[in-house]
């Protein structure tokens, strides 16, 4: 008889937490946001960013879209999934490059061509989103593995390429998460509530 007490494995996780994001109302979902990027419009990592990979939420996720009002003068980009299997994404300015409507997984991706692309080590920050994280900066995504294989190189030199920023509802934090090999720590999770400093 299974222990009733054990920790859920992290498909379980996966499907509690997503689904308690997707039932946050549309109000709270605005509000949620709001409180959020006012939080981050303060950290100093966002105020010394210029080039920022932002991603379009997805399945309840936490907006960060609003950032790109507070702050004109910075630059703004979305990730494009790669074509190949094993390889890293790029990031591509947005709004300065067409929406592609959707790519394999449904979300909108910038389209290549004249806009500005960038390699995930010239970004300066990078926001991600997530499953669920908890205090220490481990960060449970959606299994794919994107963002892990595009920041692998912060395992061998976590001073190089941009900070990486966890974003979520304060909802999606967890006491402790198992943490893999292959597994990219985050600097700093911004939910609606508080910043969370990871090192």
């Amino acid at each position: 008889m299974p222990d009733s007490d054990a920790a859920p494995s992290k498909q379980q996780l996966r499907q509690q937490i997503r689904a308690a994001r997707r039932g946050l109302g549309r109000y709270h979902q605005r509000l949620a946001s709001r409180r959020l990027c006012a939080r981050l419009a303060l950290s100093p990592e966002l105020k010394r960013a210029q080039h920022i990979g932002i991603y379009w939420p997805m399945d309840g996720e936490i907006d960060p879209r609003p950032l790109l009002q507070r702050f004109p003068s910075k630059r703004f980009y979305l990730p494009v999934l790669p074509r190949a299997a094993r390889s890293t994404m790029t990031f591509l300015h947005w709004p300065g490059a067409r929406l592609r409507y959707r790519n394999r997984y449904g979300i909108p991706e910038p389209v290549a061509g004249r806009s500005d692309q960038r390699t995930p080590a010239q970004l300066d920050l990078v926001l991600l989103p997530l499953v669920a994280f908890d205090p220490k900066g481990a960060r449970l995504g959606m299994g794919g593995g994107y963002y892990d294989r595009s920041f692998a190189f912060k395992r061998i030199n976590p001073g190089k390429g941009p900070v990486l920023v966890g974003i979520a509802h304060q909802l999606q934090c967890v006491a402790e998460l198992p943490v893999e090999s292959w597994d990219i720590p985050l600097v700093l999770v911004a939910t609606d509530e508080r910043l969370y400093r990871c090192r």
